[in-house]
């Protein structure tokens, strides 16, 4: 199934956006480390380290980082409740949120040995979530893990979540976890802080929140992505060659493959972190889809068992999975033009709106690049 992603109007807000958030060439987002609302203003360091936000003042580890999302949940019950339904909590309504509470280091009472919670998130007879932070490779223990259980069954609430909230892309340790601790199934969950980028970019340009809220999404925005460099993709959009053909006898294709399962994997180039993928075959690309989280190490045939039957060995292997939402269809097919064979293209998101050619947009891009090299 897909639906339409831009009409007329579309385009221009989404050109507008373009503008607005200042995206440049490279993949990046960044509204420029030295402005503000059109001025130009003395930089500001402490210890050494770039002030871009007023978050930037709490300093550069993890309390930090968590301390800065917590104050942003309180400031912005948009962001809030679209975190709770990421995690698996949907179905709470902002005005249930004035009765939510946010605790932020907290010490339980029965206890050292039960820890001492990065971010605790109640709402008395709805729900009750415990946020384990960690920024680099590293994610939370198991032991770090199982400690919270206690806490959870104290308040016994309807919906309960142990979010592991991490720099790091693999997500296989989850389930490594609940098959050690069979407690922990249903209630460890996996959230990349890089998913806050694109969410908190379509919240500082929506009509929906007041003035006051988008700017604290702004700052944390400013802060995650320019003070702690979590950059949310390397470039906007991948444009990737499908296989059409049958990979079994009677069976479906690559493309088959991709649709039903919103995956696509690759072997080798596994560092590649797009907003979107763009697929083409046929002569055509049609549809892009957002990418909403990756995998490194997981075979495929785990998340699409039916490619067991093509008998490839390969598909065994340890792959890296980019996963994506509901496929969307361009306002116009793209002709991929002549000499691209199977071509990968990494562009920015305006060119699919612009350009008359898959062909042409790698032109463009190339010219992009080197003149943004040259500047």
């Amino acid at each position: 199934m897909t639906k339409h992603f831009l009409d007329r109007e579309g385009t221009k807000a989404w050109l507008a956006l373009i503008r607005q958030v200042g995206m440049r060439t490279t993949g990046t987002i960044s509204a420029g480390n030295n402005e503000y609302q059109g001025y130009t203003i003395v930089q500001l360091h402490a210890s050494k380290r770039l002030i871009t936000s007023p978050y930037g003042l709490l300093g550069n580890d993890e309390n930090a980082l968590t301390y800065a999302l917590a104050y942003t949940f309180q400031q912005c019950p948009h962001l809030l409740q679209w975190f709770l339904k990421q995690i698996g909590i949907p179905g709470i309504h902002r005005s249930q949120l004035r009765n939510a509470r946010i605790d932020l280091q907290r010490h339980s009472s029965q206890g050292p040995r039960a820890g001492i919670t990065d971010i605790e998130i109640h709402l008395p007879s709805h729900f009750h979530v415990i946020v384990e932070a960690k920024v680099g490779l590293s994610v939370p223990s198991v032991h770090q893990s199982t400690k919270y259980l206690p806490r959870l069954r104290k308040t016994n609430e309807p919906k309960q979540k142990i979010v592991a909230l991490v720099q790091s892309p693999g997500e296989h340790f989850v389930s490594v976890y609940t098959q050690q601790k069979p407690a922990l199934a249903g209630l460890l969950t996996c959230f990349n802080w890089s998913r806050l980028i694109p969410i908190c970019i379509r919240m500082m340009l929506s009509q929906k929140l007041d003035e006051s809220a988008k700017n604290w999404v702004r700052a944390f925005y400013r802060f995650l992505d320019e003070e702690y460099t979590m950059k949310a993709f390397t470039t906007e959009v991948w444009i990737l060659s499908i296989n059409t053909k049958p990979l079994w006898k009677g069976g479906k294709s690559h493309w088959d493959i991709h649709k039903d399962y919103r995956v696509w994997w690759d072997y080798k180039e596994t560092s590649v972190r797009p907003l979107y993928l763009a697929f083409r075959f046929d002569g055509t690309l049609e549809h892009v889809a957002r990418i909403n989280r990756i995998e490194h190490g997981r075979p495929i045939t785990d998340v699409a068992p039916e490619l067991a039957l093509a008998k490839n060995p390969v598909h065994k292997r340890p792959a890296t999975i980019w996963h994506f939402d509901e496929l969307i269809k361009l306002p116009k097919p793209l002709p991929t033009g002549p000499g691209m064979f199977n071509h990968r293209t990494r562009c920015d998101f305006d060119l699919l709106l612009t350009c008359s050619t898959v062909k042409e947009i790698e032109s463009t891009m190339t010219k992009r690049n080197k003149h943004a090299i040259e500047e």
